[in-house]
């Protein structure tokens, strides 16, 4: 992710509740963007100290937050004799152990587990180690797990793990050093593998991964260089005790499990925080392998209530960026439009929170960049035969990760073997940074998909890689291509993309000739500006203050 400054929200924020009554809005106005007049009024106050900075008469300022003490949440259900590994692991990782100087405790959420971790773990040893166990009779699933844990702890910083983890020497010294710069921070280690056997790390990771959202409010993988992350990928991380309260904690209408990585991150970045990878901290993980029945889940997690949970937190952030949902079938299930959302409107009132489209700009790396965004949307239509490139896969993320694609009639409806159909599985746009270059765009992406057209080893489509890579970059060649005739889908080992008895695949382009005009193999038609790029641009031309 990026590392441009953001804007002053911070030094600003107690003049801003000043002028709080000129931007009140009836709740819908404000789920469309009502922040946008609230940072209008922003940009035109005079920085001062924010509350947790004091500043020298040079205008040079110094973080007053100084965390001291942590405590580590562990939502664990069914984990039978990992629970004591984690807890021994946890305590042993940072000097004095739970209960000491730093850790100041342990909070293990029993949610539901049979048998009861209680019974599994001695009294001396909870005393030991500084335990503390919080007990669900019935599963309530991982969100309101962690906000059970949330609430009996001390420390100055709460820190999220799972309950089969293994955090490796000097990981507390990273996070807190980390967190110093602000308390509005949330900090996410390295995450690395974990032997079950020995309780030991046995790979580490290069960096931490980051992840991005996409317009079905789910997050994706994606390699970054940055310490910026924009979406949390799920439960490993840091935060202060007052920016989980400032924040709201986890929205207690959402369910079990899922969504409420997203929601957390975007309650950060549009209200004055940020969220840093720190490699440093390194965190040995088990993960689930269906080889290994030991790391099966010992729970069971409705895809429902995931669903309803995503739609949710669009409904609370993305303004009027929320129609996007309709895009989705799937949506349609969880009664996406009623939903009561006013739990996000209290805490986008008192934070002052920025409307949507600055969390896009923010990261327009991807957004901008690598096309998710897009300014166009359009079918590829292969000229000899009149047919448009068909995607044979479902709308949103695919399961399978990769699809089969095929030459269909333009504009005639796309049925699949998917439940979730697409609403035009012939709707492309540009996508993915043309890699080293930071650039827009090396590739072709399925609208409203997670999927991208590849011509290695085969044609068909796979998951996008936002940054760029060789087997998805192909371009439709035009006048100026050195070499290469107009009208043709090419990758960058100059092999084209034909129909070749009935089937799709690559083969060698045709050269240009000299004083020859080559009709087109393929073309761009039906040429759409969609819904999210309509609304971005109007909200960087009515706002530009927030974009600079």
């Amino acid at each position: 992710a990026m590392s441009e400054p953001m804007p002053p929200q911070r030094g600003a924020q107690a003049s801003l509740r000043r002028t709080a009554a000129m931007t009140r809005r009836p709740s819908r106005l404000r789920r469309m963007g009502a922040g946008v007049a609230a940072w209008a009024l922003l940009a035109a106050l005079p920085a001062r100290a924010a509350d947790d900075e004091t500043c020298a008469a040079d205008g040079s300022c110094s973080p007053q937050w100084e965390p001291k003490t942590l405590s580590v949440v562990l939502p664990c259900a069914n984990e039978g004799r990992f629970v004591e590994a984690t807890v021994k692991a946890v305590s042993d990782s940072v000097p004095g152990g739970g209960g000491g100087s730093i850790l100041a405790e342990i909070v293990v959420v029993d949610d539901g587990s049979r048998p009861a971790v209680s019974k599994s773990l001695s009294k001396e040893l909870l005393e030991r180690l500084g335990v503390k166990i919080v007990r669900h009779e019935r599963p309530q699933g991982l969100i309101r797990a962690k906000s059970a844990g949330a609430k009996v702890t001390t420390g100055d910083v709460l820190v999220f793990f799972d309950c089969h983890v293994a955090p490796q020497p000097g990981w507390h010294t990273a996070f807190l050093e980390a967190m110093r710069a602000s308390y509005r921070r949330i900090v996410v280690p390295s995450i690395t593998d974990l032997d079950i056997d020995t309780w030991t790390q046995t790979r580490k990771t290069n960096a931490v991964s980051s992840c991005y959202l996409t317009w079905d409010a789910d997050f994706k993988w994606y390699r970054s260089a940055g310490e910026h992350i924009p979406i949390l990928s799920g439960g490993l991380l840091g935060i202060s005790r007052r920016w989980w309260t400032e924040t709201g904690g986890y929205d207690d209408r959402m369910e079990t499990w899922g969504g409420e990585n997203i929601d957390q991150s975007l309650r950060t970045w549009l209200c004055g925080g940020e969220i840093v990878a720190v490699p440093s901290a390194q965190v040995a993980h088990m993960w689930r392998r269906p080889t290994d029945p030991r790391t099966t889940a010992g729970y069971t997690a409705s895809a429902v209530d995931t669903l309803r949970n995503r739609a949710r937190v669009a409904m609370g952030w993305f303004g009027n960026f929320s129609a996007k949902l309709a895009d989705y079938p799937d949506m349609e299930f969880v009664g996406w439009r009623g939903m009561d959302t006013a739990s996000f409107d209290r805490v986008r009132d008192g934070l002052q929170c920025r409307p949507f489209a600055w969390y896009l700009w923010r990261f327009r790396e991807i957004y901008e960049r690598a096309g998710l965004v897009p300014k166009e949307t359009f079918r590829l239509r292969h000229v000899k035969s009149g047919k448009c490139l068909t995607y044979m896969g479902p709308q949103g993320t695919h399961p399978q990760g990769r699809e089969v694609l095929s030459l269909g009639s333009c504009g005639e409806r796309t049925v699949t073997q998917w439940p979730s159909q697409p609403t035009d599985a012939q709707r492309w746009h540009h996508a993915n940074q043309v890699a080293g270059a930071g650039t827009c765009c090396s590739g072709f992406r399925v609208w409203n998909t997670d999927q991208c057209l590849t011509h290695y080893p085969n044609v068909g489509t796979v998951i996008c890689e936002v940054l760029g890579r060789f087997d998805q970059a192909l371009r439709l060649t035009g006048d100026a291509d050195e070499g290469l005739a107009p009208g043709q889908l090419a990758s960058v080992r100059r092999t084209c993309l034909v129909k070749r008895q009935g089937k799709l695949e690559m083969d060698a382009c045709k050269e240009s000739a000299a004083g020859q005009k080559t009709r087109p193999a393929w073309e761009k038609i039906a040429i759409l500006e969609p819904l999210e790029h309509v609304l971005y641009r109007k909200a960087k031309e009515e706002s530009p203050e927030l974009f600079a």
